[in-house]
């Protein structure tokens, strides 16, 4: 474990299962956490279209006085609405990367991304080599086919 770019003697070491599962529902729970953010924000683009759907019914009309302020409060609420979206997304935005972050060192801390690289790696060689999975039929008359993948 002395090659592991996180292995720290000073450090007391934490139980596996622990750090595995713990993490594992901070990260559930960060991921539905963004799942309503999400949904918010699709609740305000629903309710942007909405507006923006009355102002351009508001602008058919004749530009008479009160269109005009219909039309001017429209405006700033639409430039509202738009201003939350934006904070709304950049708050998922930064969620979300804290939430793989965070899931890529409890990875890292785990042992899980070392055995997912190991796998990969022994799927690439295996591929490099020309061992892919053959598929033979029970009823195959001395057919071999290759499994593709597409």
């Amino acid at each position: 474990m002395t090659d592991d770019a996180f292995y720290d003697p000073q450090r007391p070491r934490l139980c596996k299962a622990t750090v595995t599962y713990h993490n594992d529902l901070q990260f559930q729970d960060r991921l539905s956490y963004i799942d309503k953010r999400y949904d918010h924000l699709r609740r305000l683009t629903q309710t942007l279209k909405k507006k923006i759907n009355d102002l351009e019914d508001i602008m058919r009309q004749d530009n008479d006085e009160e269109n005009m302020e219909q039309i001017k409060r429209l405006i700033e609420e639409i430039k509202r609405e738009k201003q939350l979206m934006r904070d709304e997304a950049h708050i998922i935005r930064g969620e979300l990367s804290q939430a793989m972050y965070n899931e890529d060192l409890r990875k890292r801390l785990t042992g899980e991304y070392r055995e997912e690289q190991e796998e990969l790696e022994r799927r690439r060689q295996s591929t490099s080599q020309g061992e892919d999975d053959v598929y033979t039929p029970s009823s195959s008359d001395d057919h071999t086919y290759r499994e593709t993948s597409f």
